[in-house]
């Protein structure tokens, strides 16, 4: 899926909306936030720093499990990690796409870049162990507290019985 926006600060948060309605088509809602976030910081660097009048969002799946958001604009400049100060008020997008990233880098292109992400869905969380049998009405469960206690009293009166 691509879509192309005019290099304007008003066209992040559609490339924001962008990205949401391709997972939200791909029924990946899991890695939404993420891939939402790497679009933000890449269309602000293009935003920023291209100087081109439009910059290009692009998503593929590589892998079933995979997502690749990528900007491409027409700006042979390469984006550097920067080092910003504590007070600085930018210069960590890509630092925040190197951390929740599976991986990320550059293409260079004829014309331009591209600056991509590989984003991982992550494994399904795997259901707490149960314990305790559930019963599913209230009837089935004082069933089960009586046949306990019957067990119990039975392994009591068993060991507490005369030889």
């Amino acid at each position: 899926m691509t879509k192309s926006f005019p290099r304007e600060a008003t066209s992040v948060p559609e490339a924001r909306q962008f990205v949401r309605a391709a997972l939200d088509e791909w029924d990946l809602p899991d890695l939404t936030d993420t891939a939402e976030l790497v679009a933000s910081e890449l269309a602000t660097n293009a935003v920023v720093h291209a100087r081109c009048a439009f910059y290009r969002v692009t998503l593929s799946r590589p892998q079933p499990d995979q997502v690749r958001v990528a900007v491409v604009d027409h700006s042979r400049s390469l984006p550097r990690v920067a080092d910003p100060g504590d007070e600085d008020g930018h210069g960590r997008g890509l630092a925040l796409i190197a951390a929740v990233a599976d991986k990320w880098g550059t293409d260079r292109l004829n014309w331009g870049k591209r600056v991509w992400a590989d984003l991982v869905v992550p494994p399904a969380p795997e259901p707490p162990a149960r314990e305790v049998p559930m019963y599913g009405t209230r009837r089935a469960q004082v069933l089960y507290v009586l046949i306990l206690a019957a067990v119990a009293g039975a392994v009591i009166v068993g060991l507490v019985a005369p030889n």
